[in-house]
């Protein structure tokens, strides 16, 4: 539920470990609202053999998202990556925008089943893009979006996650010897 794109209604808390049981013993990996190395020590506390990231890579220098899209994500809280069906058709995690509200307007019109969704607002999305008008661009984007506060680089990414990884077992490791 808390990733980016499309999405469940289940919170990645209940959803991983139920997942791990349904398909033991093949390994999973936990995906949704992965981002830091806390929720990697909860992926992997709940029975995940790893952990899948996906939004906080949009905020990294080797991102594709343009600098007006990064902004966006940077002054953005976690409550703002919201799901619509505006971009698809389907269930999706986007940054919220004026475009994406607009939609959820009275009177606005139902979205269309995916494909035909994609199709009607593509040229829409192109011609928002091009003219980087803030306040309607979005991108899919998960609830990690509100830990993203600046750019960095992908490598920067993993070794604050491995840090805090480290910080966390060594924490656990004191309390359960205790």
């Amino acid at each position: 539920m808390e990733a980016g794109a499309h999405t469940g209604n289940i919170a990645s808390m209940v959803l991983w470990p139920q997942v791990v049981d349904a398909v033991a013993p093949l390994p999973v990996l936990a995906a949704g609202g992965v981002g830091r190395g806390r929720q990697i020590a909860a992926a992997l506390s709940l029975g995940a053999e790893g952990a899948w990231c996906g939004s906080i890579w949009l905020g990294t220098r080797e991102s594709e998202l343009s600098p007006a899209m990064k902004e966006r994500f940077f002054a953005a809280g976690s409550e703002d990556a919201v799901q619509r069906r505006v971009l698809t058709g389907k269930q999706c995690r986007m940054l919220r925008s004026a475009f994406t509200e607009a939609w959820m307007q009275p009177g606005a019109p139902a979205p269309l089943p995916m494909p035909l969704q994609p199709m009607l607002v593509a040229e829409a999305r192109a011609r928002i893009e091009r003219s980087a008008h803030k306040d309607y661009l979005t991108y899919y984007v998960g609830q990690i979006v509100g830990d993203m506060h600046e750019e960095t680089s992908v490598r920067g990414v993993i070794q604050d996650m491995l840090v805090e990884l480290a910080d966390v077992w060594g924490r656990l490791d004191t309390q359960l010897r205790s």
